[in-house]
């Protein structure tokens, strides 16, 4: 289990080779790619005609500097045939980054919240589809999330999506911050359809609110999570999606706050491990 952390730890236009070499300072061995914050700055290198040369100059930096990205996150959502989002994937494939969230559709034109468990995994199967093609050319697996409204605030929703579209460069990243904020138990694990490929660790305090705080500053049950997690099967990387706090202070305050992400996260690792 590698301990992960988003590059979204800094702010959206700060410089990737700059926050790969600060990361890796600290002690960050594994990367999450942040192509959502990428996508979003005007005029940046990922929106440019010279995005490859861009992603090979990461890609080579990284090995120099003993890193590896093997998150990301993308633009878009499942509903996306924007120039953009399928950039993303093409990212994966120079990057050699295995898998890419994407966002489910969890709403239609008209702002309707889709809450029926099996709208939602209609709608997604399809939508979901295209992208899969693209997926599968560039080597990347594709992952949705359990979000914030309607049916997608459940696990088992998601998981229900990953077998309905039953295809190997598909699966779910289960949110441990989306899932507290609703009061979404842990052990809801154990009635999914599949098991989650990929995880964003981070807590809040409930009552709806998404503040991607470090683990152990809200109200998130840790151990429940983790014994639930094993009880699952789970064989994937511990991937930080905590970014908040480092990224609301101070420039110089913000390796302090990832050097103690990075302790809590092989605190929880060390935990995870040792149960049977």
């Amino acid at each position: 289990m590698n301990i992960v952390t988003t590059t979204s730890v800094f702010p959206f236009d700060y410089p990737c080779d700059k926050a790969l070499l600060r990361l890796a300072k600290v002690g960050f061995k594994y990367l999450d790619l942040a192509m959502d914050y990428c996508a979003s700055v005007k005029d940046g290198p990922f929106a440019s005609d010279g995005w490859e040369s861009w992603a090979e100059g990461l890609r080579e930096l990284a090995e120099k500097s003993g890193v590896q990205y093997t998150h990301s996150h993308a633009w878009g959502d499942a509903s996306s045939r924007h120039m953009l989002t399928l950039r993303c994937f093409d990212v994966c494939r120079v990057m050699k980054i295995p898998y890419c969230v994407v966002h489910p559709v969890w709403r239609d034109e008209s702002k309707r919240v889709f809450e029926d468990t099996e709208e939602f995994v209609k709608i997604n199967a399809e939508s979901i589809k295209p992208l899969l093609e693209a997926a599968e050319r560039n080597g990347v697996i594709l992952l949705s999330e359990n979000l914030l409204w309607g049916a997608s605030i459940q696990l088992t929703a998601v998981a229900a999506l990953v077998k309905e579209v039953n295809s190997p460069y598909f699966g779910w990243c289960y949110d441990t911050g989306h899932a507290n904020a609703y009061s979404v138990s842990p052990t809801d694990l154990l009635s999914c359809d599949a098991e989650p490929l990929s995880l964003h660790v981070q807590d809040n305090h409930g009552n709806g609110k998404d503040e991607h705080l470090l683990p152990g500053d809200g109200t998130m049950d840790w151990k429940l999570f983790m014994n639930s997690l094993k009880k699952c099967g789970y064989q994937g990387d511990l991937v930080l999606e905590a970014h908040h706090q480092s990224i609301d202070a101070p420039d110089e305050k913000r390796d302090e706050i990832l050097s103690e992400l990075l302790c809590r996260a092989e605190k929880m690792r060390e935990y995870y491990l040792g149960l049977q």
